[in-house]
């Protein structure tokens, strides 16, 4: 029979809590809690939703634990019933935490029992207030509290109402969506406390950015490790000399990096991004003049989305991206009436369209391919460069830039905004496990999820050309004809002049009575 975990026994959680209790007899317990300024903040914003999202000892789990224990003993400073307990109406809570051998037992547990004080358990004491079969905290005025953990399965979480729920690091979204739903009865309150070690994840995309973003029913606080005075500087430092630039961005000031490792490190929403208020604007009038190539590029997709996207290249070699179209679960005849839409608002027919080479294979039971469906449609997308390697450095080298030099390369914000997103967290892959993760070089491949719209725009940049690296001790700068600027050496060749390689130059070789075809170049040498 497979080995089963050994289960946590009561005098092993009686332990972790008298732990809590001797802590609390030297430390003050919530009669003398006195928040630092970003847990006040905290405890003073009343709001359905909050985050708390701090560095390692930033003070988050403390405050998340403290604000649980106010409403279940009705003594909140700025709480209000019927979401605290009154002499009349008990609340019960939920608080869910990583695992429960470690976050429950190590951790939450035993700061309940450091802040929680005895005459407020039922009977008086943790032995007769803890039920370890059903992981409940019983409180004298009839208040109760339950303790799971992430590992547990999915329908454990369901059942009756909940007037709060403290989620203790990040929860599973399906796990919080469950959670989120045991609030409906009561109008409750849920908060996070968490460290953002897993990156950007949905907790960015759905909670930390709307709650940054105006959210009437989120709110973030955000905490540096340095912020909380109980901690020793010397020792922070100490601390965050020894982890990586991304983990000290996590770790020491809660700040949401993408792990594994960003694949356009020099993306800057702030340069490459442009609204028509903005220094870089170039009017889409100037983008669809005649002297300017349009190029359309296509990432298709079913359940996925299919990312398409246009694009203004001028012979400067400044390119803008200034339309997207991004759709799931439509189907090509969908596609190409908006691609023609398109094109007739703009009125201009791309110049070359190209897609994903994967779309010339075709369907075993249709015989065509989505490369031969678009064409039928009047769009004759041609076949990209699948080289993922290739497409990466070129677009980085158009997004290079400095106080010198402009980047080649810019976006209308307002019009590709799935663009954007997906460009600032387009990440390589990680290992499944940190232990494996720390003996193994950095993986060089590309995280496959929400990377349609830059594989699009992929496709695009491998028909560019290289922009030659600037010459020793050369200031470059934008805006200037390349002629006047360098004589002959331009910064990029100008769009419409073909590269040579003079590698490929060969002696011809004299006719015979046959030739040798190469299967997979698809040519004859």
């Amino acid at each position: 029979m497979p080995s089963r975990k050994p289960a946590v026994s009561t005098d092993d959680i009686i332990s972790q809590i008298i732990t809590g209790l001797r802590t609390a007899a030297v430390r003050p317990n919530v009669l003398g809690y006195k928040p630092h300024a970003k847990q006040d903040i905290f405890h003073r914003k009343q709001i359905k939703g909050r985050l708390y999202i701090g560095g390692n000892r930033s003070g988050k789990t403390t405050a998340g634990v403290v604000e649980g224990i106010w409403r279940l003993t009705g003594k909140h400073p700025y709480g209000k019933p019927p979401l605290i307990a009154t002499p009349e109406r008990p609340i019960r809570g939920r608080v869910v935490g990583v695992d429960f051998p470690n976050g429950i037992k190590k951790i939450l547990l035993p700061e309940y029992a450091r802040w929680l004080p005895p005459s407020e358990l039922k009977g008086g004491s943790w032995y007769s207030a803890w039920q370890e079969s059903l992981k409940v905290l019983n409180l004298a005025n009839g208040s109760s509290v339950e303790f799971m953990s992430y590992d547990q399965e999915l329908d454990k979480f369901a059942g009756t109402s909940r007037e709060f729920i403290h989620f203790d690091e990040e929860p599973p979204k399906d796990i919080f969506n469950e959670c989120k739903a045991r609030l409906i009865d009561t109008g409750g309150y849920w908060w996070i406390s968490m460290t953002p070690v897993e990156g950007m994840t949905w907790i960015y995309d759905e909670v930390y950015q709307p709650g940054t973003e105006g959210s009437d029913s989120i709110f973030v606080v955000e905490a540096e490790m340095s912020e909380n005075p109980h901690l020793n500087p010397s020792e922070i430092e100490l601390y965050l000399a020894g982890l990586s630039k991304d983990e000290r961005e996590a770790r020491g000031k809660g700040k949401f990096v993408q792990m594994g490792g960003l694949v356009f490190k020099s993306f800057n929403p702030l340069v490459h991004v442009i609204y028509p208020d903005g220094p870089n604007y170039i009017p889409i009038t100037e983008l669809l003049h005649p002297s300017r190539k349009i190029y359309n590029s296509l990432d298709h997709g079913f359940n996925n989305p299919t990312a398409v996207l246009w694009h203004s290249v001028g012979r400067d070699n400044v390119a803008v991206t200034f339309g997207e179209h991004y759709k799931a679960e439509w189907t090509v005849d969908q596609h190409a009436a908006v691609i023609h839409q398109k094109n007739k608002e703009y009125g201009r027919v791309p110049d070359i369209y190209v897609c994903d080479p994967a779309l010339a294979q075709r369907n075993g039971a249709t015989g065509t391919s989505i490369q031969f469906e678009y064409n039928k449609r009047g769009i004759p997308y041609l076949l990209g460069n699948n080289d993922v390697t290739v497409g990466i450095d070129r677009i980085n080298e158009y997004l290079r830039h400095d106080e010198n030099l402009k980047p080649h390369w810019f976006i209308y914000g307002a019009s590709c905004p799935n663009l954007v997103r997906e460009m600032a967290r387009l990440r390589w892959s990680k290992f499944v496990s940190k232990k494996v993760a720390a003996d193994k070089n950095a993986q060089d491949t590309i995280h496959k999820k929400d990377d349609h719209a830059p594989d699009s725009a992929r496709y695009f940049f491998t028909m560019l050309p290289e922009l030659a690296p600037p010459m020793p001790g050369e200031r470059r700068q934008n805006g200037e004809d390349w002629r006047a600027q360098f004589g002959k050496v331009p910064t990029a060749l100008p769009i419409n002049v073909p590269r040579i390689d003079n590698n490929l130059l060969r002696e011809r070789k004299p006719k015979t009575e046959w030739t040798v075809v190469d299967e997979h170049l698809g040519g004859i040498f």
